[in-house]
């Protein structure tokens, strides 16, 4: 099984959460990674490297081919390549104050996150865009 942790569209109650991962998550909780937030202006999040709290929801998932789906819809296409999102291991905190490692999609341009996007400082993307 491997945990990831998704803080943009992927998290409950969002299109892409319905259309990939809707009915196979097994388990659901909430948690915060590190990094910086930004809304991107073709409407969705990216995280860079940063200090700040990123919230976010920590899914567990039994399958490898949906962890492919996730890679296509987030453009990673593999260590070297030109991804649009980089898929690593970051520590997790959970609210119960657990630590896990769970993979995460990072922005692969800082610059272009930073100059165009707009920082988000509660980081949190879903009470921004609600």
């Amino acid at each position: 099984m491997e945990k990831i942790f998704v803080y943009g569209s992927l998290r409950q109650d969002f299109w892409n959460h319905d259309k990939v991962l809707k009915n196979r998550v097994r388990h659901i909780q909430n948690g915060t990674i590190k990094g910086k937030l930004y809304h991107l202006p073709a409407g969705y999040p990216a995280v860079i490297k940063g200090t700040d709290e990123v919230h976010g929801e920590v899914m567990t998932i039994n399958q490898d081919k949906l962890l492919r789906s996730l890679d296509f819809l987030e453009g990673y296409f593999g260590e070297g390549e030109d991804n649009l999102y980089i898929r690593t291991k970051h520590k997790t905190i959970l609210d119960d104050g657990t630590e896990e490692w769970c993979w995460v999609y990072t922005y692969a341009n800082e610059e272009e996150a930073k100059k165009k996007g707009k920082y988000i400082s509660s980081g949190d993307w879903k009470k921004f865009v609600k």
